[in-house]
């Protein structure tokens, strides 16, 4: 046995130096040949690495060296970041050494050193001793690189703005206004194209309200969907350099709406409110080389464009379903009364809708609304007509009453209608002659029955006398010339009447009803 441990010890003797471990995020460290005794005449030194953005936590479950004052003989010593932690030896409990306990070790970088070290013996009053060594673990921890006392060797270069931690590493960021430079970690002023498109927000200068860095030339741009304008607010403090008797001569604020300039600002009186009537408004900021005001800052907000209330040029024009208020994309139907048509200039209209535009107008003028005129009345054959309201006017409710070239024609009605219902007109509200019963057919005047009078046939019968003769040849004549004139009317109700039975046979036969 003592021959086996001396040749252990002598192999040893020849060891030493540094041990590295393989980079983990935990593991444990040892004594030589743990936990039997350890060598005599021994020194190593363990370098424990974790990934960078860890630190290095380190704690002993068994520790058993030689005990010494100043712990000179045996001991273990622990350093991280060219610190050394401490130097320990001897027993849980002994009144020489200096236990390390459950106390936790901790580097402020990724590397921890272990140097173990025993002298040539291990004895106590001549009596050899048998040290079993130390188990400790170590475990990776993330690394606060944000904090303030965090150190590292080769430490990247803090951030100059914002510092954001997450474990295993870190970012940086800027405040606002500010560009993160390629260097990951410092910045610089970037304010040449700020774009907000939100309905409301909040804009303001550089650093506010601190005051705001010198040889500024900041834009910002609101852009907002069209149809809607925006309004800005200023908020207190408004502070910008100025001079008392030259207005904005070092550094000011201007305003644009659409590219129209609506105002340049500096002082410490803050603007009023503005309505810009605009979806798109441009700010510009600039600065000299010096100066300590505070800057400005202003809420935004946006509202929807509304169009006027829709006015009618006439009073037979009707807003259908009118709205209370009208705002961009809404739109409002104009129809007329009954008897009257939409017209555009001069053109008529079937229907007519108009839309609220994002510049708060409508995009088509009101039309107006133009009584029904039905024309001129049909002439009617062996008859005619005349006006029962003025003349000579044919527009909506316009009435006319056709009568027929009587004795000689009678007008064809229904039965039970009268010739005066049968010819009776008016204008409709779609503009057209009808009549109650027929629609827009015209009625017929058809041949009457006619006899000469009684009267004439008497006197020709029993005349006597020259005067009488007289009297008689002109009746004569008077009889011949109405002979002719039924001879004729006779000849053309016949041609009517075969008119009528062409026109039935094209129309096809008629199934008539039985009583």
């Amino acid at each position: 046995m003592w021959l086996l441990y001396l040749l252990v010890s002598a192999l040893f003797c020849r060891m030493g130096g540094s041990n590295p471990i393989p980079q983990e995020l935990f593991g444990e460290v040892t004594s030589p040949l743990y936990p039997k005794t350890y060598p005599n005449n021994f020194e190593t030194t363990t370098v424990i690495t974790v990934p960078t953005g860890y630190r290095v936590k380190l704690i002993f479950w068994h520790f058993d060296l030689e005990p010494s004052e100043g712990c000179f003989y045996d001991y273990v010593k622990i350093s991280a970041d060219k610190k050394t932690l401490g130097r320990f030896c001897g027993q849980l409990g002994s009144p020489l050494g200096n236990h390390p306990g459950k106390k936790e070790f901790m580097s402020q970088g990724n590397k921890m050193l272990l140097t173990f070290h025993t002298d040539f013996s291990n004895e106590e009053n001549g009596t050899a001793m048998f040290y079993k060594g130390f188990l400790a673990y170590y475990q990776a921890i993330d690394l606060d690189e944000c904090a303030s006392n965090s150190v590292e060797e080769n430490a990247q270069p803090q951030c100059q703005h914002l510092c954001h931690n997450y474990v295993g590493g870190y970012f940086c960021s800027c405040r606002p206004g500010y560009e993160l430079q390629k260097d990951g970690v410092s910045c610089q002023v970037e304010c040449s194209s700020e774009l907000y498109t939100e309905p409301s927000g909040y804009l303001s200068s550089l650093e506010y309200p601190q005051p705001y860095p010198p040889e500024l030339r900041c834009n910002y741009s609101i852009r907002v969907e069209r149809g809607y304008t925006i309004h800005l607010k200023f908020l207190e403090p408004f502070e910008i350099d100025d001079h008392q008797q030259v207005h904005c001569p070092y550094d000011q604020l201007q305003i644009y709406a659409n590219g129209r300039n609506i105002g340049e600002f500096c002082g410490k009186q803050k603007p009023a409110d503005l309505d810009t009537s605009s979806n798109a408004v441009d700010l510009l900021f600039f600065t000299d080389d010096s100066g300590d005001s505070r800057g400005w800052k202003l809420h935004y907000t946006t509202e929807i464009i509304k169009c006027p209330q829709p006015k009618t040029l006439d009073e037979f024009t009707v807003i259908q379903s009118r709205q209370p208020q009208y705002q961009f994309r809404d739109y409002f139907i104009a129809t007329c009364k009954q008897g009257y048509q939409l017209v555009e200039g001069n053109q008529a209209l079937l229907s007519f809708t108009a839309v609220c535009q994002d510049d708060g107008t409508w995009h088509r003028a009101m039309p107006r609304c133009k009584i029904k005129d039905c024309g001129q009345p049909q002439s009617l054959t062996n008859g005619a007509f005349n006006y029962l309201t003025t003349k000579l006017v044919n527009t909506y409710q316009a009435r006319i009453q056709y009568n027929c070239n009587e004795p000689y024609y009678k007008m064809k009605t229904r039965d039970g209608n009268s010739a005066s219902e049968r010819g009776l007109y008016t204008c409709t509200a779609q503009g057209i002659w009808k009549n109650e019963q027929e629609g827009e057919k015209l009625p017929r005047c058809l041949p009457g029955e006619w006899k000469p009078s009684q009267a004439i046939h008497s006197d020709f019968c029993n005349s006597a006398g020259p005067q009488k003769k007289h009297s008689q040849r002109m009746e004569t004549k008077q009889v011949k010339r109405h002979s002719s004139l039924k001879s004729k009317l006779d000849m053309r109700s016949k041609e009517e009447r075969e008119e009528t039975s062409r026109e039935k046979g094209r129309e096809g036969p008629r199934i008539l009803e039985r009583p």
